[in-house]
């Protein structure tokens, strides 16, 4: 049994349950015929009466405890999943589906009502893996969304403003650590409209197009305006990462070119083509780079 069969199976039995019913020949439906014994071929057709529906479901439902007819598809959450069969991969969703990635350069996180001490002076991490639904109020007034996962645990060493300080902090998410990015998006959907949202992100065109087009943000958070072309020219700048991010500058001028940039976003962008070099994340942490928010929409 897999998804795909179970679905297939579900909408052969609600389809008119008491008249015969043909398909087309298919590999679910050749399926069915093999494992279940319900059915048979006939001119090129796989024809099922209002008995082999009935058998089916009697079939299926003792080999999961789920009817067909009433489930119309296998639980999505494998821990449901795993109360019918004993492959819990069958769900729809992975393990990590509504994981966030929290943490705070205090190491404390207010949520739910409640102060969460993450102990981070003793135990340093990149914080606290937990469930979005889980989480029912924010307390803190400015969430800061992070880039890269390295950063996640650096925050009290970093040279950072004073509206990030106290901040909770989201990691934006990946394909690899569980920390999903479309997770991240919606909690921000649903907190992110009454909280000042920042977004620290590498000091690069995708670094911007993120923030650009990330839920209810105000601000991104880079290094400082005046330590900008120090930054870009240093040892430690990417001189091919400008060029390998030209669809995200492409991104970046149409907004300039149509007056939708905030001056401080034209200034970077137009930095960054001068200099065509790029700065990540990892460097402003290692060298201590003084930090600062830029806002993204007009104020």
């Amino acid at each position: 049994m897999n998804r795909q069969l179970f679905k297939w199976i579900s909408e052969l039995v609600t389809d008119k349950p008491t008249q015969t019913t043909e398909r087309r020949v298919s590999a679910q439906g050749k399926s069915v015929l093999e494992r279940y014994h319900c059915g048979h071929e006939a001119k090129n057709r796989l024809v099922f009466t209002p008995r082999d529906k009935l058998t089916l479901r009697r079939r299926v439902k003792d080999e999961l405890g789920l009817d067909p007819f009433t489930t119309p598809e296998l639980p999505d959450d494998r821990i449901a999943m795993a109360k019918y069969h004993g492959n819990e991969k069958l769900a729809a969703k992975p393990a990590s589906h509504d994981h966030l990635l929290l943490n705070g350069p205090d190491g404390k996180l207010r949520l739910n009502g409640r102060l969460v001490d993450l102990q981070s002076q003793q135990i340093p991490s990149a914080g606290l893996f937990c469930l979005n639904n889980g989480i029912e109020t924010v307390e803190h007034e400015v969430i800061v969304v992070v880039e890269n996962l390295a950063i996640m645990s650096v925050g009290p060493a970093l040279q950072l403003p004073p509206r990030a300080q106290s901040a909770l902090w989201v990691y934006r998410g990946d394909h690899k650590t569980g920390a999903k990015a479309d997770i991240c998006r919606q909690f921000l959907t649903r907190f992110g409209a009454e909280k000042t949202v920042i977004v620290f992100g590498d000091m690069d065109p995708e670094g911007l197009e993120i923030a650009l087009t990330m839920p209810h943000a105000d601000y991104w958070m880079g290094p400082a305006e005046n330590v900008w072309r120090t930054c870009l020219r240093s040892r430690q700048a990417n001189r091919d990462g400008f060029d390998l991010q030209s669809q995200a500058v492409v991104y970046l001028q149409h907004l300039a070119d149509n007056n939708t940039l905030t001056v401080p976003m034209k200034n970077l962008l137009e930095c960054l083509r001068q200099e065509r070099s790029t700065y990540r994340q990892e460097h402003m942490a290692s060298h201590r780079i003084p930090l600062d928010i830029f806002s993204l929409a007009g104020e």
